[in-house]
């Protein structure tokens, strides 16, 4: 039993922003439904804005133990008491759950939102590796204060991912909260620039000097292609994406065209802060990483006729050492 979760408890109720209020262990089915079911939903974290009553029900991840079962418990207690249109359910993973239980449970996610949940996935401390998280997790509290944790940046991230950048008619533009959504907008962009002429005459040739680079699949993708998620406000299902295998959040070639030039808010500088400060992905050039080059010209000479890198050279965005 680690102490990092008691200790982020009482540091968001210390270092809320202004307008929000926080209480820790909140129940989130009344207990009558608790005696009747044997399992409890108790939330790590409930912070609520006093301004309109939102409230962001907060999970912490941190240890290697399966984080979906959380995800359970409130997609199964939202069929007893439905999630109010104005709250969330927020899971914040740290590195020390392996990719696939944190890949799992993003995916679980998606299966939230298809019931008609307000749902979320983001990253829990991004700069520390799973050595370093199991550390802190079992140092007393007194010494992981010791740590300078920068909880505000915690709490700004819960926060920023929930809110949608865009409200538009049939869904909300989020910016995407956690690897496997970024990486699987960066297949989606390969797929159809690779497969679908129609995209390929809609994206024509783009001038890019950003790009999110898997190192599983080993491909690249336009940055502000990769950082942003339309969640549908009404369940949909669309065949359109299913060749691909993607989820119905993902961003297309139609969604981006549609949004780019058009809403301001849609930006290329706030995708690259977004992946970098908030998530901890790093930046890196060809300089700084020579052995990118062959990489990214095999890559580029599949999507050159898409693709005009900015004359400054690329500059690439990786996810933490930590992910893999």
């Amino acid at each position: 039993m680690g102490y990092l979760t008691a200790f982020l408890q009482a540091e968001f109720a210390r270092q809320l922003p202004h307008g929000w209020s926080c209480r820790s262990e909140v129940q989130v089915l009344p207990k009558e439904l608790v005696n009747v079911l044997g399992y409890s939903s108790r939330v790590d974290i409930l912070l609520e804005r006093e301004q309109d009553s939102k409230k962001l029900w907060i999970e912490f991840e941190i240890s290697r133990a399966d984080p979906v079962a959380n995800h359970a418990k409130f997609a199964t207690s939202h069929l007893f008491k439905p999630q109010h249109s104005n709250d969330a359910f927020i899971s914040m993973v740290s590195s020390h759950v392996t990719r696939g239980r944190r890949n799992l449970a993003a995916n679980s996610i998606s299966l939230m939102r298809e019931v008609g949940m307000n749902a979320f996935q983001t990253v829990l401390l991004p700069q520390f590796s799973p050595r370093e998280i199991k550390r802190i997790n079992h140092l007393p509290q007194e010494l992981i204060l010791v740590e300078s944790l920068d909880i505000k940046a915690e709490i700004f991230r819960a926060i920023s991912v929930s809110e949608f950048v865009l409200d538009l008619q049939d869904r909300r533009l989020h910016f995407a909260g956690d690897f496997l959504e970024v990486f699987l907008n960066l297949r989606q962009w390969n797929y159809e620039i690779l497969h679908d002429p129609t995209a390929q005459d809609k994206w024509g040739q783009r001038t890019i000097t950003y790009f999110v680079f898997d190192p599983y699949s080993r491909k690249f993708a336009p940055s502000k292609f990769c950082a942003y998620s339309g969640i549908w406000k009404h369940r949909k299902t669309t065949s359109s994406l299913q060749t691909s295998g993607s989820s119905n959040s993902v961003m297309t070639v139609d969604f981006y065209t549609i949004l780019d030039g058009a809403y301001s808010n849609f930006d290329g500088r706030r995708a690259r802060i977004h992946l970098t400060n908030c998530l901890g992905m790093t930046a890196i050039n060809l300089l700084q990483a020579p052995h990118f080059e062959k990489i990214f010209e095999e890559w580029l000479n599949i999507f050159g006729n898409s693709i005009r890198v900015h004359p400054a050279g690329p500059i690439f965005l990786l996810p933490p050492t930590w992910f893999k």
